[in-house]
């Protein structure tokens, strides 16, 4: 009897889940994954069989102010979470827009990999507890007044007077990404640990100029799906688009609309809805 497969787990705050986080979560369970999905609050729209655990098994509230329509603050959060998880669980993270296109039995406990660009990428996640990357890391985002050490000098200065001047600040103001693949990419190198990386086909075989290809009706599932893809990443800047543009849909007969029929996952029943960061510039809601 093979092993069993490895529990995937996401986090997931502010909203009841839409089409498109439900078919992800579905597409694990289909493949054979259990998946654990963690909230600070009560969801509605997730399937069946996923297992809902509260935060604070992990990581709640929030070392910080954290509002449902800012993505950044919610994107810290969810970056220092999953580093918090790999310390107490064995679990695969999961951003809920990687959908599964086969099983995650991959030999390794590290388990990340690079984009199109050879950027590496933090959507797919797992680290041994023991890694000095995990350790750097959870150093960086919870130490009072981070500096990015992969910028420069003059950073390094400036944030230093501003230390003598009294100023305090934490992760969640510095810009995108130095929570996530920035920090991270930078702490792989540092500790050699980036030769891990798996080739972008694995989990990210579509470059930002190819996502287009999940919309065209006329772009057949094996052009996307090739012999080593195990995850689409769909990419929260498509998930606007379709907010935006096709009232919160799949394009009919495109790739995402067959993703769903492949899951029997009704996008009608949760359409993604045009709210918070999701919305058009200058919106209210």
């Amino acid at each position: 009897m093979p092993p069993a497969l490895p529990t995937i787990t996401s986090f997931w705050f502010g909203s009841d889940l839409s089409w498109l986080e439900a078919l992800c979560i579905q597409s694990y369970l289909d493949r054979g994954h259990h998946f654990v999905l963690y909230a600070g609050h009560e969801i509605a729209g997730v399937p069946a069989g996923a297992e809902l655990r509260h935060a604070e098994d992990i990581l709640w509230p929030a070392p910080f102010d954290m509002l449902a329509g800012d993505r950044l603050s919610v994107a810290v959060f969810s970056d220092i979470f999953r580093l918090r998880l790999m310390q107490a669980t064995g679990f695969i993270w999961v951003d809920l827009d990687a959908y599964c296109v086969r099983p995650f039995n991959f030999p390794s406990q590290y388990i990340f990999g690079q984009s199109q660009t050879g950027n590496i990428l933090t959507g797919v996640l797992r680290l041994p507890a023991n890694s000095e990357t995990l350790s750097l890391m959870l150093e960086f985002v919870t130490t009072a007044n981070p500096t990015q050490p992969w910028r420069g000098g003059p950073l390094r200065r400036r944030n230093r007077r501003r230390i003598r001047d009294g100023e305090t600040w934490g992760i969640e103001t510095l810009p995108w990404g130095s929570s996530g693949p920035k920090a991270f990419a930078h702490f792989l190198r540092k500790t050699k640990e980036d030769s891990h990386a798996m080739q972008a086909e694995v989990f990210y075989p579509l470059s930002k100029h190819d996502l287009w290809k999940l919309h065209d009706p006329f772009i057949p599932n094996q052009q996307i799906e090739g012999d080593m893809v195990h995850s689409v990443h769909v990419y929260g800047h498509q998930k606007r688009m379709m907010a935006q543009n096709t009232g919160g849909l799949p394009v009919r007969g495109s790739y995402l609309q067959r993703l769903c029929d492949r899951h029997g996952i009704d996008p009608n029943a949760r359409p993604i809805l045009p709210k918070g960061w999701l919305a058009p510039t200058g919106s209210k809601d």
